[in-house]
């Protein structure tokens, strides 16, 4: 669904012609931002002014994953949130939507447009953000979600007094967004922070580490079903499940490591765990693991305060500096 286009300013007359008729103007439209969060399961989006202000938000669950179905539903809920926020607007003002930043689970190319073509991401190619220009109308640069969550963690979150913060974000996949003295660090191909294929002790060289494939075989080979989850397994541990216990171990080790991993190449002031790494049971056996066996190196841990907020957050962001 296609945002509705500004109403048409009337020319103004000079003194030597009579004005054309002209419906009345309904008022000034206001430029606005555009922050989305496609992630594998919903849909969120925030809309911001030009001063980078939050003034609305919506959320819709269970969208079907083609690139079309998922535009519609990114421009069905931009229409929401600016009807909300042109409800509020005085004079009859309307929201202008100027630019979108979309935060995606994918490996993204330097220009902000395709997908790589990465084994277990979303599909490669434009097609996605070539269905959101359509639907919404405005330039689109599409963001890999987990820079977007290390954003928001350094303007909104556990990193607001760190100028070098890498965010770890455990879920259905494991990945790590980097920003350094205040800017996302993308690497040459939009590659930097995949740290799911960092070497870990044990396993073979480029072996996923905490992926969906990962995690199903770690499970099993503790006796546990291969369709747990990572909050399933930390819920269980919660619960006093011996079995699930030692499985999370096994996760906060392997976390662990990737972090004294990045710590040794790009020693951040700071490490924000998110998602399912920021829960009590498993962020404290990663931060006690560090201070017990890697104590040589001066790594700082925090639980993330946004829990799903941080993608939509970053893109929020990030969208606001394009408007501005």
């Amino acid at each position: 669904m296609d945002t509705p286009p500004a109403a048409p300013t009337p020319a103004s007359p000079d003194h030597h012609q009579e004005a054309p008729a002209t419906r009345p103007d309904p008022g000034a439209a206001e430029d606005h931002a555009l922050g989305v969060d496609v992630a594998r399961d919903r849909v969120r989006v925030a809309l911001v002014d030009a001063t980078g202000a939050l003034r609305a938000r919506a959320e819709r669950r269970d969208v079907p994953t083609a690139p079309p179905a998922r535009a519609r539903a990114v421009a069905g809920l931009a229409r929401a949130a600016s009807e909300d926020v042109e409800a509020r607007l005085d004079g009859g003002r309307r929201v202008r939507l100027r630019h979108a930043v979309v935060g995606v689970p994918s490996v993204v190319a330097p220009d902000h447009a395709s997908l790589r073509r990465v084994p277990g991401y979303e599909k490669g190619g434009t097609g996605l953000r070539d269905a959101l220009v359509d639907a919404l109308g405005c330039p689109v640069d599409v963001e890999n979600d987990v820079n977007l969550a290390a954003l928001a963690e350094v303007h909104h979150g556990a990193g607001r007094d760190a100028r070098s913060v890498v965010t770890l974000v455990l879920g259905t996949g494991f990945g790590a967004g980097i920003v350094l003295d205040g800017r996302v660090h993308r690497g040459h191909a939009g590659l930097a922070g995949e740290v799911d294929f960092l070497p870990q002790p044990g396993l073979a060289l480029g072996s996923p580490v905490l992926g969906e494939t990962a995690l199903a075989a770690l499970a099993k080979e503790h006796g546990l079903s291969p369709s747990s989850t990572v909050g399933g397994i930390v819920d269980r541990t919660e619960a006093g499940d011996a079995t699930a216990a030692e499985v999370l171990d096994v996760i906060a080790h392997r976390v662990a490591v990737s972090a004294a991993s990045l710590a040794l190449v790009l020693d951040p002031e700071l490490f924000v765990l998110g998602d399912q790494a920021a829960r009590p049971a498993l962020h404290d056996r990663v931060a006690r693991y560090l201070r017990e066996q890697i104590a040589v190196l001066p790594v700082r841990v925090a639980a993330s305060p946004l829990g799903a907020d941080g993608v939509v957050l970053g893109a929020a962001h990030l969208a606001g500096e394009a408007l501005r």
